[in-house]
């Protein structure tokens, strides 16, 4: 059988230029929330091992893995268009 999406592209388009700002900034807001929110958790893990110091390593472990996370999450946050293209390039 053949692929029946062969040869086809998504195109917004068709919907109209209203449509295409309209996602468009949609998208961009929620993008921009959520670097925010990623940037916050950021700050609470830099907090928490700034806190606890030596007095409780638990708590600086967890301070030092959210700080971890968080700054994976960012990295990829704001490098998202690029990890889109790519993946978009390649399977394409």
């Amino acid at each position: 059988m053949e692929n029946p999406l062969d040869g086809i592209i998504p195109d917004f388009t068709i919907f109209g230029a209203e449509f295409t700002q309209l996602w468009q900034k949609l998208l961009g807001g929620v993008w921009g929330i959520a670097i925010v929110v990623v940037i916050v958790f950021l700050i609470m893990g830099f907090v928490k091992i700034a806190q606890n110091g030596e007095t409780n390593p638990q708590a600086v472990a967890e301070g030092k893995k959210q700080v971890l996370w968080s700054g994976i999450g960012l990295g990829c946050l704001v490098a998202l268009a690029v990890i889109v293209g790519a993946i978009i390039a390649i399977f394409a």
